[in-house]
């Protein structure tokens, strides 16, 4: 059953994760403090930029003024720019309204670059991202077990975000996590650059995080949620042109890389059918990338993710499932499950059981539907020996929505 946040549900926590510090409006008002308390450009890590050069990985640390917790949850917040710009002073309004709600709140860097956008040499760029934010998760639990906590943090309760390729940094981080995730033409490069944590700093330190929290992120491939994988909560708008909301080619810079992702939208259905608490906040029919963070920030976005990681640290869990910004009903409010497409790759015919009639499309990796039909109950096959090699998804609409994800050889 779907959860509501409330006050109320903060207040009669229980468990492990029962804070006192829950008990009022903190992580709800705003103006729960003052304003931030700033310490600027602390290295947590080091490693090798795409120059070459060595390069010293710093963050920049926002408190709560006049805070007198001592173990407090933290948000680490990576800034985006499609992994060729960007700097951690781009998301300080964050920082700023985060640490007044009672969080601490962690700007690091991320290493950023790409000579240019490919399939390769954008997962390269993605790794460096991941292993960067892993680094820093470690670091500050290090900073705890070692250096007598001087950010007054509590390590359990980190919970890791971004703002498009910042989020895109933080969902790897979290998910990709076992060797057999590596895609083969990646095994080599992987291990080069210090296997799945990365070799940025503080080794002896686990990485994992309470949760996530993205603006507007997408995944390599959403099988990488399995059971057990944190909750994660999605902003992101249904139309993005940048980074996509389903599965599709993700283009850097409007340069198509021949890299899919799996956006909020399947993030969404994925978490959903293996069981991880998740939220998902869309703008239906809006094209703007992370534009309800531009200038004002909208209050809806803001609220959806302040109401998810206060239940979060607060509760430990936190599943509001899909809503729909505005208060609309979406089309993921419709069941939607994961179907079997066999054999897989296909060079000629697409086999899957089906059972109810339903609407059946093929849609390729830049969003475009290339093939429609209806399917019957029971065994249904697709001729697709006409569609050019590359991935494909399947999708079928009746009572429920159902997904497969298929190579065209």
């Amino acid at each position: 059953m779907k959860r509501i946040f409330t006050l109320c549900l903060l207040a009669f926590a229980t468990g492990a994760f029962a804070q006192t510090e829950c008990n009022g409006t903190r992580y709800i008002d705003y103006n729960s403090f003052s304003g931030a308390d700033v310490t600027s450009a602390v290295t947590f890590g080091n490693n090798t930029a795409l120059s070459g050069s060595p390069v010293d990985l710093k963050m920049d640390v926002y408190e709560p003024t006049g805070d007198t917790e001592t173990s407090r949850p933290v948000i680490v917040m990576a800034f985006g720019g499609s992994f060729i710009g960007g700097d951690r002073s781009d998301v300080a309004f964050l920082g700023n309204i985060f640490a007044k709600l009672g969080y601490v709140v962690v700007a690091p860097d991320y290493r950023v670059g790409l000579f240019f956008p490919g399939q390769v040499t954008t997962t390269l760029a993605v790794l460096r991202g991941s292993h960067d934010m892993k680094a820093c998760v470690r670091y500050l639990k290090k900073t705890v077990a070692e250096d007598g906590n001087p950010y007054g943090i509590d390590p359990d309760r980190i919970i890791v975000g971004g703002v498009s390729a910042g989020g895109i940094s933080a969902i790897h981080a979290a998910y990709l996590n076992l060797d057999s995730q590596v895609p083969a033409y990646m095994a080599g490069d992987t291990a080069g650059l210090g296997g799945m944590e990365g070799n940025s700093g503080t080794p002896d330190y686990s990485s994992a995080p309470l949760a996530v929290l993205s603006f507007s992120g997408t995944i390599g491939d959403s099988a990488w949620i399995i059971p057990g994988s944190v909750p994660i909560c999605s902003i992101h708008e249904e139309n993005d042109g940048t980074v996509p909301y389903l599965t599709q080619e993700v283009a850097v810079s409007g340069i198509p890389t021949g890299l899919i992702g799996y956006g909020s939208g399947d993030l969404h259905i994925r978490a959903e059918n293996v069981g991880i608490d998740n939220c998902l906040l869309t703008y239906r029919g809006v094209a703007n990338h992370v534009g309800y963070l531009g200038g004002t920030p909208d209050p809806e976005a803001l609220n959806f993710a302040r109401d998810f990681c206060a239940s979060m640290v607060c509760d430990g869990s936190s599943d509001c499932g899909n809503v729909d910004a505005g208060g609309a009903t979406g089309v993921f409010e419709a069941e939607r499950n994961l179907i079997e497409a066999y054999p897989n790759p296909t060079d000629n015919v697409l086999n899957f059981d089906m059972d109810e009639t339903a609407t059946v499309e093929i849609i390729d990796a830049t969003g475009r539907i290339v093939l429609s039909n209806t399917s019957q109950r029971g065994k249904n096959r697709l001729d697709v020996s006409a569609l050019p090699t590359g991935v494909y998804t399947l999708r079928t609409v009746g009572e429920k929505i159902s997904t497969a994800h298929f190579i065209k050889k």
